[in-house]
């Protein structure tokens, strides 16, 4: 006789089960972030979460396109794939109707991706994504619109300026700045030292650049870093030939002074991605301060679909940061006050079935309320009305 082994029950590793009371918190981050997004003019869009695999090995590197990727052979023996993210599905629409649809175009989507990577804190192998992208719209005013909007996501979540705060650089400025010191060629290995420089010591920092640079080059990077010393100093003079950095650093402290908005070189994102503005939000949490969330100008969105250059700025925020985040400063909602009212229905017989389902449920549907009918004939009346109380009920009705 075979042995049956019973089944685990615990979800696979790095997804998680939804039950009502979680889901509740997830449809509240939903709502929110779809409020925030709609009323700012933006408009929501979603696809299949599956795609042709070929359009991430090509366009996501190597990393996401190859290790992280969630890919198999259909039965029509087409290489398809589990969506890791949701900006090659975005340009591949855009690109689908690229001369019917009116720019600027201001999208939104919350898709469920996903990415097989080591699960640890703020990273699982199934997440959704609140995306947000502005397509066809020049650096500048669109810049300014994407960061109070950053700003705003923050706040209509209960949020202030001791929680979070949100960094921002400019890759053409960087350039720029490399070039006067003439560091482009090391270029690669200087924006990834940066891009973690306050994750190490200094100390460990120029131990890694020392691999190629001599010690004035290091220094001058220590400088640029700690905002010190003539190195700050020329980065903001360069900052004069980039207008939209010169109008974010001018406009974002006076249209919202309630918002922390800090610029600094040390803030890179994908090497080859960006073009322009990038930023990151931060959780300013002293017991776990770390980057949330990020995005930047990119406008080389839709060359793989043989479109022209489209000027693009967008970012993506996860749910798994974003929980994390609400959790430790405890900014979730009473979702008590916002349920709809539930009333226990106590039936006395199958003779009030009628009654029930032709007058009573019509009513309380009207009323814009929810119910939970006790069956239990035989049991007393105070019993049932215990049992409906622990099930959610605040009220009673007998029939």
């Amino acid at each position: 006789m075979q042995t049956i082994t019973a089944i685990s029950t615990q979800p696979y590793k790095g997804t998680r089960d939804f039950y009502p009371e979680d889901l509740v918190k997830r449809n509240y981050i939903f709502d929110i972030w779809r409020k925030s997004l709609i009323s700012s003019g933006f408009v929501e869009y979603d696809s299949s979460i599956i795609e042709n695999a070929e359009m991430y090995v090509a366009k996501s590197g190597e990393e996401l396109g190859s290790k992280q990727l969630y890919h198999f052979m259909d039965k029509g023996n087409r290489h398809i794939a589990l969506r890791p993210e949701m900006t090659p599905t975005l340009a591949r629409m855009v690109s689908g109707k690229y001369r019917d649809l009116r720019y600027p175009l201001r999208w939104f989507s919350i898709p469920n991706c996903f990415r097989y990577e080591q699960p640890q804190k703020g990273r699982l192998r199934e997440f959704w994504q609140l995306n947000v992208d502005m397509i066809g719209a020049q650096a500048g005013g669109s810049d300014l619109e994407i960061m109070v909007m950053v700003g705003n996501l923050f706040l209509d979540f209960g949020a202030d300026k001791s929680m979070f705060k949100i960094m921002f650089n400019h890759r053409g400025l960087l350039d720029a700045w490399l070039e006067k010191y003439e560091l482009t060629e090391h270029k690669t290995l200087i924006y990834a030292v940066v891009d973690n420089w306050f994750k190490l010591t200094v100390d460990q920092n120029t131990t890694k650049l020392s691999a190629v640079l001599n010690q004035t080059q290091i220094e001058s990077i220590i400088d640029l870093c700690h905002k010190t010393g003539h190195s700050w100093t020329d980065y903001l003079e360069l900052a004069g030939n980039y207008p939209d950095i010169q109008l974010l650093l001018a406009e974002l402290p006076r249209i919202m002074p309630n918002v922390e908005f800090e610029f600094s070189p040390t803030i890179i994102r994908g090497i080859a991605y960006y073009t322009g503005l990038v930023f990151e939000g931060f959780n300013k949490n002293p017991q776990s301060p770390r980057a949330m969330f990020g995005g930047g100008r990119y406008d080389n969105l839709m060359d793989l679909f043989g479109k022209p250059e489209t000027l693009s700025i967008g970012f993506g925020v996860g749910d798994v940061t974003w929980v994390d985040f609400l959790n430790e400063w405890s900014l979730w909602s009473d979702f008590s006050q916002s349920a709809i009212a539930k009333v226990g229905i106590i039936l006395s017989s199958a003779e009030k079935l009628n009654q029930l389902y032709t007058e009573t449920l019509p009513k309380l549907k009207l009323e814009n309320k929810t119910w939970d009918i006790d069956y239990a004939f035989d049991r007393s009346e105070n019993k049932r009305w215990e049992t409906l109380k622990k099930r959610g009920c605040s009220e009673v009705i007998n029939l």
